[in-house]
């Protein structure tokens, strides 16, 4: 009888606490970028940003690929706000000062980024503690800001280029924002 009633106050403390809210991209990236990402594992990031990289191509286990996408939510700012970042110069002078704030997203049924200027997307995923390496864009491997280098156990093959580690969003959706 005990157990009956411990198994369903479980149960009912379970439904009744409901679902965590969803996390805001930027402070996820920033949580990321602090080391402290695991706070929100398993949780569904929200955010809205720009794809700079275009799209990835990205291969499946069953040896299919895919489209997966990396989104710039912001960059740092020394004693300020995470700063937007919506123009080519502001990301390429992000990436040069090693400041950039991004989620890779790898889901279904992402879409293919249209040839032409950076698009801005809202987006959704969850954070279940996977990373992916990110290729910093040609002209900003020669920052003097040292680089974090590709995320442990992600060295790319033949050396050059320069890489740093982002947080991967699992089951993510994006759609093209319209501003």
């Amino acid at each position: 009888m005990i157990r009956v009633a411990c198994v369903l106050a479980g149960v009912v403390a379970l439904v009744a606490g409901g679902s965590r809210p969803d996390v805001d991209g930027v402070p996820f990236a920033m949580a990321f970028r602090a080391g402290a990402a695991d706070q929100y594992r398993n949780q569904q990031v929200r955010g809205t940003g720009v794809n700079f990289h275009g799209g990835i191509t990205e291969r499946i286990a069953d040896g299919t690929t895919r489209t997966s996408l990396v989104i710039t939510v912001g960059a740092v700012r020394e004693s300020a706000p995470p700063a937007l970042v919506k123009s080519w110069d502001e990301f390429v002078a992000a990436e040069r000062a090693r400041t950039t704030l991004v989620v890779a997203l790898s889901g279904a049924n992402l879409p293919v980024p249209a040839a032409g200027p950076p698009q801005t997307y809202e987006f959704s995923g969850v954070y279940d503690g996977q990373v992916r390496t990110i290729m910093r864009v040609p002209g900003a491997e020669d920052s003097t800001t040292p680089d974090t280098g590709p995320c442990k156990g992600e060295q790319p093959r033949g050396g050059g280029g320069s890489f740093y580690c982002a947080p991967l969003l699992v089951s993510a959706t994006a759609a093209v924002a319209n501003r």
